[in-house]
């Protein structure tokens, strides 16, 4: 991990960490300053996932996977630099909500499930599966942006509609999961990361249904 103030030495030039943003699967993210702008700097780490492994090395696969992105859309973080040797990446700092937070305050809005469903299914028509998981989107007042750069073959059983929706509509077992960082508030298996579905299996059909009627 990285400290807090500390100056980071990039190809751009020095940064200074100034917080903490979070841990994924494959790193820590901080939020950085650059002069007068603010960007992510993402170090890779080397700590193991119990349901997800990988297969080549971490900035590459995620270069990889910024280039497909951004022939889907354009509500993603611009890369700014990036470093294999160094295992770090730069991206743009995307001002907004982070949607695990708007669930867990019951805020997130009408506009932005149908923008995640459109987005999942731009990415279904390219046979290849997002991050779901909320901690990986900002919203806006009506925009849903992801900031990760995750990107899988498609596998139907992680799909938004299988997979990533039931997080969505947790909005209590969001806000329990925050305060308490217990995550089977939101997974009825914990160790492989399925979520509980059976409480919002009629909510999940019921939105996908009146987003393809609108089609």
């Amino acid at each position: 991990m990285v400290e807090i103030n500390s100056i980071i030495s990039t190809n751009i030039g020095e940064l200074k960490i100034v917080e903490f943003l979070g841990r994924g699967k494959s790193g820590y993210s901080y939020l950085a300053e650059f002069g007068n702008q603010k960007l992510v700097f993402k170090l890779m780490h080397n700590e193991e996932n119990p349901y997800y492994k990988f297969d080549k090395n971490k900035v590459e696969l995620e270069l990889k996977s910024y280039e497909i992105l951004e022939s889907i859309t354009s509500n993603i973080p611009k890369l700014i630099d990036y470093s294999i040797d160094k295992n770090y990446l730069v991206k743009e700092f995307i001002d907004g909500k982070l949607a695990s937070n708007a669930i867990a305050e019951n805020i997130l809005q009408k506009i932005h499930l149908e923008r995640l469903i459109k987005l999942a299914q731009e990415c279904e028509d390219l046979n290849i599966n997002i991050d779901y998981f909320p901690s990986n989107f900002v919203i806006t007042e009506d925009e849903i942006f992801y900031i990760d750069y995750e990107v899988n073959e498609f596998m139907k059983e992680w799909s938004l509609e299988n997979w990533g929706i039931y997080y969505w509509l947790n909005s209590k077992g969001f806000k329990m999961f925050i305060e308490t960082n217990d995550s089977s508030f939101i997974n009825s298996d914990v160790q492989k990361g399925i979520p509980h579905k059976v409480e919002f299996e009629e909510k999940a059909k019921m939105l996908f249904a009146n987003f393809n009627g609108l089609k």
